[in-house]
């Protein structure tokens, strides 16, 4: 009894996100509840008109044609309406149930927008693109599969429940025993449903997550003859789905069976006792005829509830999941009336700590000033905790202990739009989205002059290739830029960050994928867009780092050394080692 009432919670608090997109669609939705009750009772009236033209057009002494041909025009008049209202009904609830799954879909991306990289670095793209689109049509079959049925097949149960009195109260009440049968059966079966379905849920967001894993990174499955191992590996994923998908088959095709054989016998014990009854003239031909064809329908709504239970379960399993998403809380939040201070590029780090989980510290205690304008390469082995410290100035994550400061101002108290706009930052993986290049470089924003974004790739050199394109500036990219080199894909993302104009520039191995004329190029666009900005050098390259004021060394989370190229040289410590190492190309390479 416990566990069937946190069952019915759970169902409760799942399908509750649902509420409020309902309410925006409420009188379409009652007008759908009216026309439901109108086919319903429409439906019900045939067996009864047939039950009256038997026995009162047709049994009788003197047969009445006029009255039968009424009869059947009165028939074939309700078959049509209840198509007609049918169809205006399925076509209302397909318009509602899709209405509300883009509200929930559009709610869902944006708050998927604003969650922490926290959230993203813990989940896998296929399980978040599964939970926006497979997810949200779960929920729209609820509204046109699940609702509109079970809707129709309750209210049919009622009022059949009530012309089968009507017509005789010992034969209602002998069908009637069927139902705490029938009631049993769908519980048993709605718990394994219920458990199976989360699992056939589970196992298709892995397959999703895996194929979107593979196809983003297929080079690397080509380039090393990969294909058969991921291959088998995919098959044993759509296995496992496979399984679990014919399972839930079998037991809601063993339920739909089992209720089928049930109806049958119904309708062989009607015929038994209801024939003996004619025959011995306590009831009427048309009475029978009119319980066979209730007692048919009276299991029609049971099989076809008993049908969209899958449904149920999915939307149940659906909306817990969307639910679960919608429930995260982005770690970096805005604190209420934050404002920006006046804004000049100094950086300052005090006492900072970083640990992305607990135990697994990444900085330790960075204390560091960066003047506003300077210019500062950091350098480190892999994991050092280059690309960590720029996470906190771009306030993707926040610091375990300590601050970080800009211009005087804890980055915490600043409010987010203000800081990514005074702070800008270049990666050595750029992303390419749909849409030309100009709208690429400005992020779709038409307040951005054409005239602004072209002088930006004049500037980093972007333009000379730019105008090789097909439709020079107005070409369309194809997906990530697959038709781009990574040098051309990095200058794009250098033109994209000047159009911005950010007080502070970071730059995060942004030029290794470069060959040695386009970093070339880069450089001279380096330093002419650095004046008056703060520049974060992130980079393995010495000819990207020997120019800085001065370089920081890291080395597992702490900063070992400071100063310019040729001071840590002569010092022949951990700058000269990572130098003598290889680690720091003297050429790109």
């Amino acid at each position: 009894m416990t566990e069937r009432l946190q069952t019915k919670r759970q169902t409760q608090g799942a399908l509750g996100i649902l509420i409020p997109y309902a309410k925006v669609y409420r009188w379409r939705l009652a007008l759908v509840f009216c026309l439901v009750i109108a086919v319903v009772v429409i439906d019900l009236a045939q067996p009864y008109l047939v039950k009256e033209a038997i026995d009162n057009c047709v049994a009788v002494a003197r047969p009445d044609a006029r009255a039968i041909i009424l009869m059947t025009a009165a028939y074939l008049v309700l078959v049509l309406l209840s198509f007609a209202l049918t169809y205006y009904q399925e076509i209302m609830l397909q318009s509602v149930g899709q209405c509300i799954v883009r509200a929930i879909r559009i709610d869902l991306f944006t708050h998927i927008q604003k969650l922490s990289l926290r959230f993203f670095d813990q989940n896998a793209a296929g399980r978040i693109i599964t939970n926006v689109v497979n997810d949200t049509e779960a929920l729209n079959n609820f509204f046109t599969q699940f609702l509109a049925n079970t809707l129709r097949g309750g209210f049919s149960l009622i009022l059949i429940t009530f012309f089968m009195l009507q017509l005789n109260v010992t034969i209602a009440l002998y069908c009637f025993l069927l139902i705490p049968v029938i009631v049993a059966l769908s519980f048993f079966f709605q718990r394994i449903l219920r458990k199976v379905n989360g699992e056939i849920r589970n196992r298709f967001a892995t397959a999703i997550a895996f194929l979107a894993e593979n196809l983003s990174g297929m080079a690397i499955v080509q380039i090393y003859h990969q294909e058969a191992k991921q291959q088998k590996k995919f098959d044993d994923r759509n296995k496992a789905l496979l399984k679990a998908t014919i399972h839930e088959n079998r037991m809601h095709l063993l339920f739909f069976n089992i209720t089928e054989l049930l109806g049958d016998l119904g309708v062989a014990a009607l015929v038994w006792f209801g024939g003996r009854g004619v025959i011995a003239g306590s009831i009427s031909f048309g009475v029978l005829y009119a319980f066979i064809g209730y007692i048919r329908r009276f299991f029609q709504p049971i099989n076809t509830i008993t049908q969209q239970l899958n449904v149920l379960q999915a939307s149940i399993i659906a909306a817990e999941r969307i639910a679960r998403t919608m429930q995260e809380r982005p770690d970096i939040a805005e604190l209420p009336g934050a404002t920006a201070p006046m804004i000049r590029g100094e950086v300052l780090f005090a006492k900072v700590s970083l640990a992305y989980r607990p135990g697994h510290t990444v900085l330790r205690e960075i204390e560091l000033t960066i003047r506003a304008g300077g210019r500062v390469g950091f350098v480190g082995a892999s994991g050092a905790g280059k690309s960590s410290l720029m996470n906190l100035v771009t306030r993707f994550y926040d610091a375990t202990e300590g601050a970080v400061i800009i211009d005087g101002k804890d980055v915490r108290e600043w409010p987010l739009d203000a800081l990514r706009q005074t702070v800008g930052i270049v990666q050595q993986d750029v992303t390419v989205f749909s849409g030309t290049v100009i709208d690429n470089i400005r992020l779709f924003r038409q307040e951005i002059a054409e005239e602004l974004v072209r002088e930006a790739c004049r500037l980093v050199g972007a333009e000379r290739f730019i105008l090789k394109l097909p439709q020079g500036y107005a070409t369309i990219m194809s997906e990530c830029g697959s038709t781009l080199s990574a040098g051309e894909r990095q200058l794009l993302s250098f033109a994209r960050v000047l159009v911005f104009d950010p007080k502070i520039l970071i730059l995060d191995e942004a030029t290794a994928s470069l060959d040695s004329e386009t970093e070339l190029v880069l450089q001279e666009a380096i330093h002419r867009v650095s004046r008056g900005r703060t520049l974060l050098v992130i980079a393995h390259r010495l000819s990207t780092v020997q120019e800085m004021d001065y370089i920081v060394v890291l080395d597992q989370g702490n900063i070992v050394e400071t100063g310019d190229h040729g001071e840590l040289l002569q010092r022949q410590g951990h700058y000269w080692r990572l130098h003598q190492s290889g680690l720091l190309l003297d050429e790109a390479v």
